[in-house]
């Protein structure tokens, strides 16, 4: 098993297959999303990247593990996707990390 998980649509997570990572798909007609994370969560995964859209529907869990060292949640865009809730994550990421700001404008 990989220490690193990709989570999310078909179309946006394939591409990693080929490095190594396990890959969850998500099927919007199977398991209620929290119920799917939640299991993915038991196999202690050290980095969680997953879609923006499937982010917004496990929000809460991952707000709760921000507070743990481990894993970290990393959201990327899918495709057609345009909110800036993975810049904001990511961003969060970087000053928790290293203590600065440095997406801040001058």
């Amino acid at each position: 098993m990989s220490s690193i998980a990709v989570l999310g649509e078909e179309r946006n997570i394939l591409g990693f297959k080929p490095f190594g990572v396990d890959v969850y798909l998500f099927n919007e007609s199977g398991k209620n999303p929290e119920e799917w994370f939640s299991e993915i969560l038991k196999e202690n995964y050290e980095l969680i990247i997953i879609t923006e859209s499937i982010a917004e529907k496990v929000s809460e869990q991952i707000d709760e593990l921000w507070e743990k060292e481990l894993p970290v949640v990393l959201t990327i865009r899918g495709l057609g996707e345009t909110t800036s809730s993975s810049f904001e994550r990511l961003r969060r990421l970087v000053i928790k990390a290293i203590g600065a700001d440095l997406f801040k404008e001058s």
